[in-house]
């Protein structure tokens, strides 16, 4: 319901999964700039608590997906930053024109 009432204020929304399909190229990523040290958090308590709830789960074909099977805790802040990361490397890749540019922000 909430995708369909976004959809209908004119967002556009974007499907992304949790399995290894989605989120593999997405996790890479994220390690990629986390490694590079471009990762920048400004020490979050919050998400450093949510991080080192993560683990990271392998398939035979080397694919990545972060899951926090050891731990009851939360990681969804984590899961929330690859996801939009992923975003940000596709619209990139994509090289489109932000919606933000040509129509501005929407206050709802």
């Amino acid at each position: 319901m909430l995708v369909t009432n976004l959809m209908e204020e004119g967002l556009t929304m974007v499907q992304f999964g949790q399995g290894y399909k989605d989120m593999s190229p997405a996790c890479k990523e994220f390690y990629k700039v986390l490694m590079q040290g471009r990762m920048v958090h400004g020490g979050n308590p919050v998400r450093r608590w949510m991080a080192g709830n993560v683990v990271i789960e392998t398939d035979d074909a080397g694919n990545i997906k972060l899951t926090k099977a050891k731990s009851k805790e939360k990681i969804d802040g984590i899961v929330a930053t690859v996801m939009a990361l992923d975003r940000c490397v596709r619209h990139e890749a994509e090289q489109q024109e932000s919606v933000y540019e040509s129509r501005g922000l929407l206050i709802l």
